[in-house]
């Protein structure tokens, strides 16, 4: 189904049973397991958790139209110097990369009920509205492109992205 077809009800599903599915992932695996950093970058898997749930802190700010910056423990500023989305994911790991395990869980589960609740608020039409219209200060051109793509990237297509990531870890150990 494109993006652009998404309703509310199929966003909150797929949220909901990929925060599950990945809820499941790393309940196999003992707190050692998560914490150890491994891979090329020297993350462990806490930290893919970390940085998943700034992300959807992230977009629970953003529909609730606050800065998501702030929320994501970043000024507007730095986000915008920043010159990628690598970039500023490098001062997300270094922001968070100190938390403990149970910060971390504690963070991913309030980051992932903040989403679903400020999903849960909109409507289908502004499912359809534009970055712009969510963050009307933030500098820059809108894209154009509907919210929901924006929010699929950034809560269930993001799970999906670092699962791979986080199974390679555990196979490295």
């Amino acid at each position: 189904m494109p993006d652009s077809e998404v309703t509310k009800a199929d966003l909150l599903q797929h949220i909901r049973d990929s925060y599950q599915s990945l809820q499941q992932l790393i309940s196999t695996w003992t707190d050692q397991q998560i914490v150890t950093p491994a891979g090329p970058d020297g993350w462990s898997i806490k930290d893919h958790l970390a940085h998943l749930a700034t992300w959807e802190r992230g977009q629970a700010a953003m529909l609730r139209r606050e800065d998501r910056w702030a929320a994501m423990g970043l000024t507007m500023e730095t986000a915008i110097k920043a010159e990628n989305t690598d970039a500023i994911n490098k001062l997300l790991y270094a922001q968070n990369r100190d938390r403990t395990l149970a910060e971390v869980r504690a963070a991913l589960q309030d980051a992932h009920q903040q989403l679903i609740k400020a999903v849960e608020k909109l409507t289908e039409a502004d499912l359809r509205k534009t970055y712009s219209y969510y963050q009307p200060d933030e500098p820059g051109e809108d894209d154009g492109r509907p919210i929901v793509k924006f929010l699929i990237d950034n809560s269930y297509g993001h799970y999906e992205e670092h699962t791979p990531w986080i199974k390679a870890l555990i196979a490295e150990q």
